[in-house]
């Protein structure tokens, strides 16, 4: 028990933790400096009031010697505090500092402490009462600088009031001794009221240094965080460059293989025919991931513009019925369209792909002869509408309904079936997610699946436009000239070697140079030019594709069947056409058929088709 006592009277006097951190006590002691000049200022006044009020009484020379003491404590004290500032390393100087505000804080306890015992000469109640006035209003004034340090600020007062206490006890009798005991109070009370002084300070401490590490910490996180963000955002751009030379260099010579195969497939004989079939089919396959690739690398880099348009529901089904039912038919399946005479606002090429995809996916693994796929729409409630891709296929298991969008996942029926790469799945979810549909998928394994998108509102569509795919040729009978403008050799003698055998006479080159212009306009005026065929990037500095398609219809004061056929996404290239439409000179233009690489030879002759086919209404005018 007496060492519990001890041991809290130890705490209650010097403090109960003695071991805080370096930067926990300077800060301390940068805040008891901040109340220093009251101090200072209380203990100049009070001396002077001591020196005016016993300069009759007492020595001169004591009082003289007694007033510059405190004048030198309180200088010496004002020096430790600039002394103390100016130290860089006073966190590491800190236990040095401490001894040296012990120091000060005995000096001058001790001053007003020699005040307390040798003025008080007089039985004179007015001079008792001044003195211990004086003496406790320094203490007052005091007690809360030297608080932050419970060892100072004991020392200081014991020293100061002790010897006043026992000068009092001995000069008066003991009836008078009420006196030592409201002193005696008055020590306790200061002490008490420094001790939670003490506490406040040093918490405030505390939190302030715990502040200043987190917002430290955050400040660090943050720089790492932008660092890292930067990195990213220049890992980005340079993934992005490299498919952007990807996209170029790789569609090149899978266009020109492409074509090249198909002048084969032409000519081909029973020694060589299977050949060239595994040798067509392994080119396609090729260019199949190229192209998912290159999707989700504009996906995931966000290279992926999204233009939002009324898209008729019915008219977008029909387009798509031209092109898959006969792909379903070579197979022995049976493609078939629900439509909605509805409209919803939507991106029509990024939605589009997504059909694509799923429709292409439902073909590939669904196996039984004369199964049936189909496109529907369902209007769900007062203002939402499905779109669903139905097939009879093997269906999906549902473990694996979740990991079939991951890229390059391919579930049980894709490692079972031939082709495919695990990658048109993926593009779905991300092209979904861009535009904000919504996409579930549906399975009852060896019945079949359904992928369904989900879109928030449509519109009951006006009118109709009628129209229908084109369906794919192998070939194509062209007459008079077409012109080709294409940089890459081998690209352009494979386009050239293809519209030939297709009858047509080929003006190409490799520039839009001011004679192949010219030549051109020529050729139109004189309705000898039954298409121009173009890339769109023709090299830096010089005209893209859509701006010489553009000077030659000017040129010649009429349209005529143009194509891009291009590895340039075509997000880009309608971006672009935006922007020469605003030019007035270029008003009405159409906007040629795009084709992307690479693109078979029947597939060109399809474009150059759909072509022809949009320029009628301007011929009949």
């Amino acid at each position: 028990m007496a060492a519990q006592f001890i041991e809290r009277l130890q705490n209650f006097f010097l403090g109960s933790d003695l071991r805080r951190t370096s930067r926990v006590l300077v800060e301390q002691i940068n805040t008891s400096l901040r109340l220093q000049p009251v101090s200072i200022a209380c203990q100049v006044i009070g001396m002077a009031a001591i020196v005016a009020r016993f300069w009759d009484a007492a020595s001169h020379a004591l009082l003289i010697i007694w007033a510059l003491c405190v004048l030198a404590a309180v200088w010496t004290w004002g020096l430790f505090h600039r002394r103390f500032m100016a130290d860089a390393q006073r966190g590491a100087h800190i236990r040095e500092w401490l001894h040296r505000w012990m120091m000060h804080t005995v000096t001058i306890g001790v001053v007003w402490g020699f005040a307390g015992a040798a003025f008080l000469m007089t039985h004179e109640v007015i001079d008792v009462v001044i003195l211990v006035a004086v003496i406790v209003a320094v203490v007052f004034a005091s007690w809360p600088v030297f608080s932050c340090w419970m060892p100072s600020l004991t020392t200081m007062v014991v020293c100061a009031l002790a010897p006043m206490m026992l000068a009092l006890a001995s000069a008066f009798e003991l009836g008078r001794a009420a006196i030592g005991l409201v002193l005696l109070v008055v020590v306790c009370f200061v002490l008490y009221c420094g001790r939670r002084l003490n506490e406040i300070v040093v918490t405030a401490v505390i939190r302030e240094v715990q502040n200043e590490r987190l917002v430290a910490r955050l400040r660090s996180e943050k720089a790492l965080a932008e660092s890292e963000r930067k990195a990213t955002i220049q890992a980005s751009e340079r993934r992005a460059k490299f498919f952007a030379g990807a996209n170029h260099d790789l569609r090149q010579p899978l266009q020109a293989m492409g074509i090249y195969l198909q002048i084969l497939q032409m000519q081909a004989n029973e020694a060589n025919r299977e050949i060239i079939a595994q040798l067509d089919a392994t080119a396609k396959n090729i260019s199949t991931l190229v192209e998912q690739l290159l999707e989700v690398s504009r996906i995931e880099t966000g290279k992926l513009e999204v233009k939002i348009e009324d898209v008729r529901i019915d008219e977008l089904f029909r387009d798509l019925a031209g092109e898959f039912e006969p792909v379903a038919a070579v197979k022995g399946l049976v493609f078939s369209i629900r439509p909605l005479e509805v409209s919803v606002k939507t991106d029509p090429l990024l939605v589009n792909r997504i059909l694509r995809n799923l429709i292409t996916n439902a073909i590939r693994y669904t196996t039984k002869p004369g199964a049936h796929i189909v496109l529907a729409a369902r209007k769900v409630g007062a203002s939402r509408i499905t779109i669903g891709v139905y097939d009879e296929g093997p269906g999906i298991e549902r473990s694996e309904r979740k990991r079939i969008f991951e890229a390059f996942y391919r579930g049980e029926a894709g490692r079972a079936s031939e082709g495919g790469f695990g990658l048109g799945l993926s593009i779905v979810a991300g092209l979904a997610k861009r535009l904000g549909i919504g996409l579930t998928v549906g399975s009852k394994p060896g019945r079949g699946s359904v992928f369904r998108l989900e879109f928030d509102s449509y519109e009951q569509a006006v009118g109709h436009r009628a129209g229908s795919a084109l369906q794919l040729v192998s070939d194509l009978n062209m007459r008079g000239v077409v012109g080709l403008l294409e940089d890459n050799d081998i690209v352009r003698n494979a386009v050239t070697t293809i519209l030939k055998s297709w009858g047509a006479t080929v003006v190409s080159s490799k520039e839009p140079s001011k004679a192949f212009i010219e030549r051109m306009i020529v050729e139109a005026e004189d309705g000898n030019l039954s298409a121009l065929i173009s890339d769109y990037n023709l090299g830096e500095s010089v005209s893209t594709g859509l701006e010489v398609i553009f000077m030659v219809r000017i040129g010649a004061g009429r349209n005529f069947p143009c194509v891009l056929l291009t590895a340039v996404s075509e997000d880009e290239i309608r971006r672009a056409y935006r922007g020469l439409c605003l030019n007035p000179d270029n008003e009405g233009q159409a906007m040629p058929v795009i084709l992307q690489k690479p693109a078979a030879a029947d597939t060109l002759a399809s474009a150059l088709r759909r072509a022809v086919a949009e320029n009628r209404p301007s011929q009949a005018d």
